[in-house]
């Protein structure tokens, strides 16, 4: 992606945020869209920790509290990811705004997270709302695998 394209997309989700935050009457601070750019910059899975850590670098005066809080609003507003890909395990989160449905292999000897897209599960998915005359709005489909030996 161009950075052109990378910055017209950040502008377009800051624009949904701010919709978002005046709809519901939370404040439009700087912190929040500066947490916004750093997330849609990446294109990688992320936690707390991470996100944390990347404000920091950039000399941002920003809490966890502060990132927990703004990641709640987030998912709410449909703009992250929220996953947990095991008892256990730290939550991971992504973007969501721009993001293509995809479906996630979680290796349990690395902690790799492998995203792939496939067909054949959107003719499965079809043939459920048929089946069960219902509207299938999103979903989530996690292996856990292993790497052979």
């Amino acid at each position: 992606m161009s950075a052109e394209t990378l910055n017209k997309n950040i502008e377009t989700v800051k624009d949904v945020l701010k919709k978002y935050l005046e709809e519901r009457g939370h404040r439009k601070t700087p912190e929040r869209f500066a947490i916004i750019e750093e997330i849609y910059s990446t294109d990688e899975h992320f936690n707390i920790d991470w996100l944390y850590m990347k404000m920091k670098e950039k000399n941002y005066r920003v809490s966890r509290a502060t990132i927990y809080n703004t990641i709640e609003i987030l998912l709410d507003a449909n703009l992250v990811r929220k996953h947990q890909f095991g008892e256990g395990q730290q939550s991971l989160y992504e973007k969501s705004y721009y993001a293509k449905q995809h479906d996630h292999i979680l290796l349990l000897d690395t902690g790799e997270v492998i995203e792939f897209c496939d067909p054949r599960i959107q003719t499965i998915k079809d043939s459920l709302q048929e089946i069960f005359n219902i509207d299938i709005e999103s979903h989530s489909l996690y292996f856990y695998a292993r790497k052979k030996k």
